[in-house]
């Protein structure tokens, strides 16, 4: 069974970033899944501007993702930080990320050039709080 735990930051933030091409995330606010008190996921939420919040994540268990932990891990920026939208960036070539972002309601907004420090493009997407399906009004 997944745990998803709050008060983890560095923990979890480390983890995600071995797993990405991040290199720094600063003041953060995370979500970690454990899994017989290993992580198996982490949703990383940084770069608050008042009205967006950035999100990056990874996961190696898909039962990370059951409604439940989604509300949980919308309430954060929408409810709790009052955002008016989440961002998020991913690799153009990585699938699965594009894949699960476009699944949890996130719109594909473009593409940043060049931006990795791999000098890979990155799409860039949004979810704007009145298009979030995981949290109530």
């Amino acid at each position: 069974m997944i745990e998803l735990r709050v008060g983890k930051d560095k923990e979890v933030s480390e983890w995600v970033m071995a797993r990405t091409d991040a290199d720094y995330f600063g003041e953060c606010v995370t979500y970690g899944f454990f899994k017989d008190n290993q992580i198996v996921g982490g949703a990383v939420f940084y770069d608050w501007r008042i009205e967006d919040i950035v999100f990056s994540g990874a996961f190696e268990d898909k039962a990370c993702f059951t409604k439940t932990n989604i509300k949980k891990f919308f309430h954060y920026p929408f409810n709790q930080l009052g955002c008016h939208r989440v961002s998020a960036y991913t690799d153009v070539v990585n699938d699965k990320a594009n894949s699960l972002l476009k699944r949890l309601g996130f719109v594909n907004e473009g593409c940043f050039r060049e931006i990795s420090s791999k000098r890979q493009d990155a799409n860039i997407y949004g979810m704007l709080k009145r298009e979030c399906k995981w949290i109530g009004d």
